[in-house]
């Protein structure tokens, strides 16, 4: 293994979860694209799946934990990384997931006979890589894209996310002032000589913008106000020296050089160019190819990351099979904004008509109502309803699911079984702020304090035993109750008072939204 590898293994980063990652989410992010068939059954049978610069582990965890017949493999340069998601993967009791020590450049050689990843399958239906295209050396990259079409299976699918210009052309800077103040400290990037650099750069704009660089880049202006809800961790990642944002066009070539083909994005609505206002949609339309769109519409929205979806040769799916699959998909809520008419996208705030968000609020609080369902009821055709599907899945608002097989129970008894042990670790302090939905088989997040009281509610306690036993549990953890701004509660009863308005409004919204998605049922 090389010790001075061309991408950075100094630091550890942030364990994130990452809803794309899923198996689920992305077989019918494939089948709403339907540039490519790749079965809905998959879901509920043995697959392989490959994780390239896996990190802490977290989305390998819960694949593993929502898919028991399939086996997952991830690997990464970091030793940290790889002990962390070893240590989690037997407090969870997974057995169908393995982790490696590993370099990317050598991985090809290593397999199956020997190295770090011996044993493992010579061949994947799946292959991800989340982020790591964009913070990698150009000699690292080939090998990155080289190491997925090597071990994907003919007609698998390879995700791989970047970070991209011209969304990152404005961050650029800071970028740059950030690694020349951890240059000077001695030492890595830190939060805090970003937000220096922020201070430095929002100053240099000059007033209100006026000097030369607010005039070509007044993004900078609000970076400040950009970074401020984003985790420490992330930042000093993202601002360090080895990343290097990615156009488009270069990074598909060299796709397209070694066999793989791009047929959409597990972000949904940026499959779907129409979404887009009259004047941005015709420009992306000149193109004079496929490949040539893509370009036109990342510089229509200003892209900063992609969510690429590539096949290792294209099965057209036969419309009549599609319209099947994509007719079982289910719709459920998981939750529903106050201002239900706008959502939020890379494509800038997307409306639909109010008569049909209302009606289709009314359908799913009697509950899950499949696709076809839907057609019916709405006389709309399948592509209308996917593109306005598109856009209300990615909002997060509403969640689609496809049909269990017939070890559907025994995969829920495991899946619970699964999230008790993540509500001790949570509750212990560890970072993975989501359990795994039965219904989704994907990841629905959870902050601590939501943890707790799952836990309490599943000792099947009166409830007024309840709150004093979550604030007892808060207490032997080292944590505190909190106030409206943050501020720890010294006062025993104002503590209880506050846990018990927590627990009433819990109780009454996100609890039922939890249940329905088999969650603490």
């Amino acid at each position: 293994m090389d010790p001075k590898p061309d991408y950075p293994i100094e630091k550890t980063y942030g364990a994130f979860l990452h809803r794309e990652l899923s198996v689920s989410w992305l077989v019918l992010a494939t089948l709403m694209g339907g540039r490519h068939r790749l079965d809905p059954g998959l879901l509920n049978r043995s697959f392989t799946y490959l994780d390239l610069g896996c990190g802490h582990g977290l989305n390998l965890l819960f694949n593993a934990a929502a898919h028991p017949r399939a086996s997952f493999y991830g690997l990464d340069l970091n030793a940290t990384h790889i002990a962390e998601a070893t240590a989690r993967a037997e407090a969870l009791g997974l057995t169908n997931v393995h982790f490696a020590l590993a370099d990317l450049t050598t991985f090809a050689a290593g397999r199956p006979g020997g190295g770090p990843c011996c044993g493992w399958p010579e061949a994947f239906d799946l292959v991800v890589s989340h982020g790591l295209a964009s913070w990698v050396s150009p000699e690292v990259r080939q090998a990155l894209v080289a190491a997925a079409s090597s071990v994907l299976r003919p007609g698998g699918l390879f995700f791989c996310s970047y970070n991209t210009y011209p969304g990152w052309l404005a961050r650029s800077p800071l970028q740059m002032l950030s690694v020349e103040e951890a240059l000077r400290a001695g030492g890595s990037t830190t939060v805090a000589g970003i937000r220096s650099a922020v201070a430095t750069l929002t100053r240099l704009t000059g007033p209100e913008g006026s000097w030369p660089l607010g005039n070509e880049l007044p993004a900078l202006r609000t970076l400040e106000e950009q970074l401020r809800p984003m985790p420490e961790d992330y930042l000093a990642g993202e601002y360090q020296a080895a990343h290097q944002p990615l156009y488009v066009g270069p990074m598909h070539r060299l796709c397209n050089g070694f066999g793989l083909s791009h047929i959409g994005s597990a972000s949904l609505p940026e499959m779907f160019p129409n979404l887009l206002d009259p004047g941005r949609r015709a420009l992306v339309e000149q193109g004079s190819d496929a490949a040539m769109r893509e370009v036109l519409l990342d510089l229509a929205i200003h892209q900063t990351f992609r969510r690429d979806l590539f096949a290792k040769g294209i099965r057209q799916p036969p419309a009549p099979w599609r319209r099947q699959a994509l007719a079982d998909v289910t719709l459920h809520f998981s939750a529903v904004p106050d201002n239900w008419e706008t959502f939020g996208s890379s494509f800038g705030q997307l409306g639909m008509e109010p008569a049909f968000l209302a009606a289709l609020k009314d359908l799913l609080a009697e509950g899950p109502r499949s696709l076809g369902e839907l057609m019916e009821v709405f006389s709309m055709e399948l592509e209308d309803l996917v593109l306005r599907l598109s856009v209300l899945l990615w909002s997060g608002g509403v969640v689609g699911a496809f049909l269990a097989g017939a070890e559907g129970e025994q995969d829920v008894r495991s899946i619970a079984a699964f999230n008790r042990r993540c509500l001790d670790l949570m509750t212990a302090g560890e970072d993975i702020e989501a359990l795994l939905s039965p219904v989704l088989r994907q990841p629905f997040p959870i902050h601590r304090l939501e943890a707790f009281f799952l836990q309490a509610a599943g000792a099947d306690l009166p409830v007024e035993d309840l709150v004093p036993l979550v604030w007892m549990g808060i207490d032997m953890a080292g944590g505190n109750v909190n106030d409206a701004e943050g501020r720890t509660i010294e006062d025993p009863d104002q503590a209880l008072g506050q846990l018990q308005a927590f627990w009433e409004s819990f109780a009454s919204g996100r609890l039922p939204v939890l249940r329905r998605l088999g969650i603490g049922a």
